[in-house]
């Protein structure tokens, strides 16, 4: 007769050999396995499966399957990227916080020109731009004495938030305004400056999914012929695989971590994505990226998170067999 602690022992077998065992039911499992003859035998059999893992051949999805399956992950996240689409509204002047588009505007060109840093993601005092690099300052407001200076407006500037102030006692009167520019940013991807511009819309400046998807999109093209990923760009994929609300972006951000050269940091954030995104194919794309870095590393941590995928019961089994088959690819090139 099987044991009634049949399923716990077993959940608490696979825990202890993935490493996430805590400490009560580890020692619920050491009181328990000598006392119980079935649940002992079953220990040892997980155990065997475990070491095993990764030398037999694994089952081998036909191309079509393989292809057919794909299509439909990728449907189902073209479909929800749809339904998460932030509603079109039009875009008026704020009238409460005059100054907000200029001050945004001016954060961009500031960017291009490498005097600024993303707190979010550099470190907590502001960079030194490279010698003869120009920079330019930012106000929150400026006033122009026609006695002394003229406004250029050759250009024909659009200007917004105008507002009136009548004569004071000498006889001046005022008039206020905001100036709306768009700035094109040119230059390297990795560039500072670019660099920061791309990490400062992946973390969350951009409200489409088509800008954070194209900064990623950017970012993983450079990442192809770099030799060693910025601290800030891997920490802002990460940040964006692990919580953007969109299944599309999450997976570009994974194909871009999996494409840089491999690093812990780099590891850690597909090990997270691989054990908590909630979309199939998100995490086809994470196992990919750990097979690489596993492979190049030779990193333990890697090859554990991607065994615990394949025997994990509860997986989508694609995604099981594709973690199997990444074992498997492992151990013939190794």
């Amino acid at each position: 007769m099987d044991c009634r602690d049949a399923v716990r022992t077993r959940q608490a077998a696979v825990l202890r050999l993935s490493g996430a065992l805590t400490g009560e039911e580890s020692a619920w499992l050491a009181d328990h396995l000598p006392a119980c003859i079935p649940c002992a035998a079953e220990a040892r059999g997980l155990e065997a499966a475990w070491k095993r893992l990764g030398e037999d051949p694994p089952a081998a999805p036909s191309p079509w399957f393989l292809a057919r399956t794909e299509a439909i992950l990728e449907a189902g996240v073209r479909r929800r990227s749809e339904a998460s689409a932030p509603p079109v509204v039009p875009i008026r002047p704020s009238r409460t916080a005059p100054g907000r588009a200029m001050l945004r505007a001016a954060a961009f060109l500031l960017a291009a020109a490498g005097g600024w840093s993303i707190a979010r993601f550099g470190p907590g005092a502001p960079r030194t731009p490279a010698a003869g690099t120009a920079t330019i300052p930012v106000v929150s407001q400026r006033t122009v004495d026609v006695s002394q200076a003229l406004p250029d407006l050759s250009n024909c500037p659009r200007l917004s938030n105008v507002a009136f102030r009548p004569a004071d006692p000498e006889g001046k009167v005022s008039v206020a305004f905001d100036v709306t520019t768009r700035y094109t940013v040119t230059g390297r991807p990795e560039q500072k400056g670019l660099a920061d511009l791309l990490v400062y819309l992946m973390s969350g400046a951009a409200d489409t999914v088509g800008a954070r998807g194209g900064a990623v999109d950017m970012v993983s093209e450079a990442a192809k012929g770099a030799s060693s990923p910025s601290p800030e760009v891997v920490t802002a994929l990460a940040e964006t695989a692990r919580s953007d609300r969109n299944p599309g972006v999450r997976k570009k951000a994974v194909e871009a971590l999996a494409l840089m050269s491999p690093t812990p940091a780099t590891r850690d954030a597909l090990v997270a994505v691989l054990k908590s995104d909630g979309n199939p194919l998100v995490r086809i794309r994470a196992i990919e990226g750990l097979a690489r870095a596993a492979a190049a590393m030779k990193d333990p941590a890697a090859l554990d998170a991607l065994r615990a995928r394949a025997v994990d019961e509860r997986e989508n089994g694609y995604v099981r067999v594709q973690a199997a088959q990444a074992l498997s690819k492992m151990k013939t090139e190794m």
